[in-house]
């Protein structure tokens, strides 16, 4: 018996630092006395954005982050810990946890890591407040087409008073 808790850890260890060094981006949050359901509702909707969500013990992550050489990762993990990796993008995962856990009591995000740099839960909220990668494309490409729509629309105001004068020019003759 006592060898079965120790090879599942083991497993479970392993599984953790290959999930943890294969993302790039990392959310840590709390879930105190979160039901299951709330839980499998979370994980379907990161999911959608093509991001997972795992539960495992601190011990844990901290053993993975330190043979990491990610340590100062550690700093925020508190209580039963769950981890959101991966995602579209860290946008997309961050305004899906920070939705989630305006909706839930027994969430709460403690940070992120993201390309490289540790973000606290402020941090973290901030984040989420940006808009989408959509939304930024397309007012990029408004950005883009403005300019040009404004000298179709100078061309075209050219082109009709040039039509009205040799309209009128007709009419005289």
């Amino acid at each position: 018996m006592e060898k079965f808790g120790i090879g599942c850890k083991k497993l479970m260890a392993k599984e953790t630092k290959e999930k943890i060094k294969n993302s790039s981006t990392l959310f840590i949050a709390s879930f105190n006395m979160m039901p299951v359901s709330e839980q499998d509702l979370l994980r379907s909707k990161l999911k959608e954005i093509e991001a997972s969500l795992f539960m495992v013990k601190n011990r844990i992550v901290k053993r993975t982050l330190k043979e990491l050489d990610q340590e100062n990762i550690a700093s925020l993990l508190q209580g039963p810990t769950a981890i959101a990796l991966g995602g579209r993008d860290s946008v997309s995962v961050s305004k899906t946890l920070v939705n989630f856990a305006g909706q839930h009591e027994t969430f709460k995000i403690l940070g992120a890591y993201v390309d490289d740099e540790l973000l606290d839960a402020s941090s973290v909220k901030r984040l989420a407040s940006i808009p989408s990668r959509e939304v930024l494309l397309a007012q990029v490409i408004g950005g883009l087409n403005s300019p040009i729509q404004g000298l179709v629309n100078s061309l075209s105001a050219t082109i009709k008073k040039f039509v009205l004068v040799i309209d009128r020019i007709r009419e005289k003759k």
